[in-house]
């Protein structure tokens, strides 16, 4: 599970006080109305609403079936509660029904109210896993059920591990649809992992593929399955369908475009590195009314880590993230992220209409050294966030303190209409030494009930504009920052409210501020602030 992490204390500090400027918060979010999504699945739109980008990318459609059905019972499926005491696998039902569905050119495979028990389901082409309003699909916890080990990326380095739970390897035209459950019954899969060590990641990462074995008679133990894998497949989509206690990641796809994933519920709040929802260097990508409750991140874009990620070079591109709700996110996570493992490159990736409650985080971006490649082009808006634990927008480039290697860069992002209700930090941007942040942009942004105000550190080309902080602390800091533009915000808390520091600073601009609402430190560079035209210090 991840620990929990520190953020940068600055070293900042003067006795509160209330300071009010510029316009009021409900000018400033003029023209938007709040969502206040509570749960996004049960009023499922039938039809996918087109697809409208800042970037070009394709329309995407559901594939298409035969009407034709494949009933896992014709098959010999039998049902098996998991409490009973003979256990009655249907794994061999399910592989006859997808068998037959893939070889007469395809259908909907059945699986009907009740319960049933299997081991791993390993998809074709032309085959919808339909999971009936009723059903509970148990997945077993016998290790042999998983075998043979297969081809799968482990938080960003492939290696050839236990089956995941529903596996899609080289296929197109496929779905799992339907009201009914999967059951992954983690727990025993946490337990496991805690007694087998699989060893470092980052250390796997550096020898040959074929050296990477794991899983029994691989010579390793300890690394689990994720749930759902749609591995190099095209033209997919999951609906409707509720993913309960994965022994790790729910839904994965790797390699893989034209992805579909809405209206699903997962409820993985105990499980480590439970994550929701995870296109792993995929494209054409749309995400949308979907309800998550994840032990780790909520929806995160990922592609690779480190050597491995950087010799693969696959990034993860047009990628649509809309309407959807995150409760509870726990373990230091987020609502929507963007990796650690950056390593093949994330961009294109539009995200609005979410609701984040209760969650560590609410937007992150978060990558470090060794990791290389850019982050770009991300475009966020319409986002409310509620109970916040730590930072509501987050950005940081020393994820691992003590990481070496290839540098990554975040730049081109643009995050705008934003409403805040309680959060330990409004915003903290932290750029490495050699790599800043560059054009970060926040707009028309409310931040209500904070300790701490916006912080960034080693950030070129910043704008915060028609921005409005109601903080316990400093409203803005700024340490070594350049080309930034501070427009039209509305500022409570420590006075004065703007504190400028760092030999680096230089090409700020401040308007809608008096001069003595702006402090700057002793290390500023002459000239750095310009203040309603005035140059500081």
């Amino acid at each position: 599970m991840m620990k929990r992490r520190k953020s940068i204390i600055w070293p900042f500090g003067f006795a509160a006080t209330i300071l009010i400027l510029g316009t009021s918060a409900s000018t400033l979010l003029s023209g938007w109305t709040v969502l206040a999504v509570q749960k996004t699945t049960s009023d499922l739109p039938v039809t996918i609403a087109p697809i409208k980008t800042p970037f070009e990318m394709p329309q995407l459609k559901r594939p298409s079936f035969p009407e034709r059905t494949f009933d896992i019972r014709d098959y010999g499926a039998v049902q098996c509660k998991w409490e009973d005491d003979e256990k009655h696998k249907s794994t061999e039902a399910i592989h006859k029904a997808i068998i037959a569905c893939h070889e007469s050119g395809g259908g909907k495979v059945l699986i009907p109210r009740g319960d049933w028990l299997t081991g791993a389901i390993h998809l074709r082409s032309n085959v919808n896993l339909h999971i009936a309003e009723g059903a509970i699909v148990h997945f077993s916890n016998d290790l042999e059920d998983y075998l043979p080990v297969v081809h799968v990326r482990c938080e960003g380095v492939e290696a050839y591990n236990y089956s995941p739970l529903i596996y899609a390897p080289h296929v197109e035209n496929i779905a799992i649809t339907g009201r009914g459950t999967l059951h992954g019954h983690g727990r025993w899969w946490w337990d496991w992992a805690k007694n087998n060590n699989r060893g470092n990641r980052i250390e796997a990462s550096k020898v040959p593929l074929e050296e990477r074995r794991y899983g029994k008679g691989g010579g390793r133990e300890g690394m689990r399955p994720t749930f759902i894998v749609p591995w190099k497949a095209k033209n997919i989509l999951i609906e409707g369908i509720t993913l309960e206690e994965s022994p790790m990641w729910n839904v994965h796809p790797v390699y893989s475009e034209n992805i579909i994933v809405r209206g699903i519920t997962v409820h993985s709040l105990e499980s480590p590195n439970g994550d929701g929802i995870v296109p792993d260097s995929c494209k054409n990508v749309l995400i949308e009314y979907n309800h998550l409750e994840t032990g780790d991140d909520a929806v995160v874009i990922k592609s690779g880590l480190n050597e491995d990620g950087l010799k693969i070079g696959i990034a993860s591109e047009n990628i649509v993230v809309r309407n959807f709700t995150a409760r509870d996110v726990r373990t230091g996570s987020g609502g929507i992220v963007f990796g650690s493992e950056t390593s093949g490159g994330i961009r294109n990736i539009y995200v609005h209409d979410a609701y984040f409650d209760g969650c560590d985080r609410g937007i992150r971006f978060k990558t470090t050294r060794g990791r290389g490649n850019v982050i770009e082009n991300i475009y966020i808006e319409k986002v409310e966030m509620k109970n916040i634990e730590a930072q509501a927008i987050n950005f940081n480039s020393y994820y691992e303190r003590e990481a070496t290697g290839k540098s990554p860069l975040f730049r081109n992002v643009y995050i705008k209409n934003i409403r805040v209700n309680g959060a330990r930090t409004a915003i903290e941007m932290i750029g490495l030494p050699e790599k800043w942040l560059e054009n970060i942009n926040i707009k028309n942004a409310v931040f209500e009930n904070v300790v701490n105000g916006a912080i960034a550190h080693r950030v070129k080309e910043l704008t915060l504009e028609d921005v409005s902080i109601t903080s316990n602390g400093r409203p803005i800091a700024l340490e070594d920052v350049f080309e930034a533009t501070i427009k039209n915000v509305n500022l409570s808390g420590q006075r004065p409210p703007l504190l400028v520091g760092g030999s680096e600073s230089g090409a700020i601009t401040v308007e809608g501020l008096y001069p003595d609402h702006v402090e700057c430190a002793k290390n500023v560079p002459r000239g750095a602030v310009s203040v309603g035209g005035a140059k500081r210090p």
